[in-house]
Order: structure tokens, then C-alpha cells, then sequence
């Protein structure tokens, strides 16, 4: 016996009673209210994940216009020249702290211009 029910890849028990056309409605405006549902929930994800990458971009953008606005005497009392730029910016370029007067201090910390995340 072909009914519906077996031709569809839907989870349905095959020892159930043919189904009226009010429960084949209910059922599709079910499904149709999980994929809308669904579907909302991965456009908010994406538009989360676009913003996120727009304050990335605007970060960058400003770190970058701050340190062009600097002179050269000013890039080098940081430890840049004009060419590293970008790179500093974009956290390719990582400078070791001051050693510290401390012994106990730790050393091994670096500091970056732009957060990572923001990278």
C-alpha cells in the first residue's frame, strides 16, 4: 500500500490510522512554524556575527588612522616604523614588555596594539 505517509522522509509511525486533511493541515503549519522559527534564529546569528565583524573592521580602521596620525619620532619612541603599521594592527607584530626592576615580575608578557578579538 503507497499512502503518503510512507512516500515521506518524515519521522511518522507507520502503524497510524490515514490521516484526515485537518492533521495533514496542523502537521504542515507545524513544520512550517519550526523552519520560520529556524530560520529567524540563523538570521539573527548571522546578523550577530556581521556586526561583530563590523566592529572588528572599525577598530582596525581607527587604530590605524591613530597611529598614521602619529610623526616618525613618536612611531619610534613605541617601537614602529611607518611600514609596520598594518601589521602591528593587525597583531602580526608583538613587542616584549619593558624588563620590569622586579626579579619577581614576569617577563614573558607581550603587548599588542589591537585586542585579538578585534583582529
Amino acid at each position: 500500500m503507497n499512502t503518503l505517509r510512507n512516500q515521506t522522509a518524515f519521522a511518522v509511525p507507520a502503524n497510524l490510522a490515514p490521516l484526515t486533511p485537518a492533521e495533514i493541515e496542523a502537521y504542515a503549519r507545524r513544520i512550517r512554524a519550526e523552519a520560520i522559527a529556524d530560520l529567524i534564529y540563523k538570521s539573527w546569528v548571522a546578523l550577530k556575527s556581521l556586526a561583530t565583524r563590523a566592529q572588528a573592521y572599525l577598530a582596525q580602521q581607527r587604530a590605524l588612522n591613530e597611529l598614521n596620525s602619529l610623526d616618525d619620532a613618536m612611531l619610534r619612541d613605541i617601537g614602529l616604523s611607518r611600514s609596520q603599521i598594518p601589521a602591528a594592527v593587525a597583531g602580526l607584530i608583538a613587542r616584549p614588555a619593558a624588563t620590569a626592576v622586579n626579579e619577581n615580575a614576569v617577563t614573558d608578557q607581550v603587548i599588542r596594539l589591537v585586542p585579538r578579538h578585534a583582529a
